[in-house]
């Protein structure tokens, strides 16, 4: 006799079922490609593969789009060429991902309200990716701003 789930669960023997998105280690291999490709080599091309349609990036009081968030990131890769980012942490649960990154480079081009004055500037931050069928469907991010902009003389 094979019993229907909820006849089951009634009997006593409930068992968890495996959430939505079980494959954790592959949504952090997703979430690492975002660090390794886009923002530390500026590599766009593969975006497909990455963020799902309708991707939404929270920042402060607003909401952007994924060309919106594309144009920043090209933008802050136009002010610091030299880029470089490295993962620190990387923790998942669920159905999301979240990234503790460093990035240093030189600011050597006044772009994305940097002031292109040839320092060298090292930040950190935080991002978190919430997941769906493999790809990225929102993104929070932080960024210890007050530090980077000490480090340019902006304040």
């Amino acid at each position: 006799m094979k019993l229907s789930a909820p006849l089951f669960c009634l009997i006593g023997f409930c068992l968890p079922l495996a959430p939505a998105n079980a494959d954790i280690a592959a949504d952090k291999v997703t979430a690492t490609r975002v660090f390794e490709e886009k923002t530390d080599r500026g590599d766009f091309s593969n975006l497909d593969e990455i963020y799902a349609p309708g991707f939404v990036a929270h920042g402060g009081d607003k909401s952007y789009t994924l060309e919106e968030d594309n144009a920043s990131g090209r933008a802050i890769r136009a002010a610091v060429p030299d880029l470089k980012v490295s993962i620190e942490r990387l923790v998942g649960e669920g159905e999301m991902v979240a990234v503790h990154w460093r990035a240093s480079g030189t600011n050597t081009v006044a772009a994305a309200g940097m002031p292109g004055q040839g320092k060298v500037v090292k930040v950190e931050g935080m991002t978190m990716f919430r997941f769906q069928a493999g790809r990225i469907v929102e993104e929070w991010s932080l960024t210890d701003r007050l530090s980077l902009l000490r480090q340019l003389d902006a304040l």
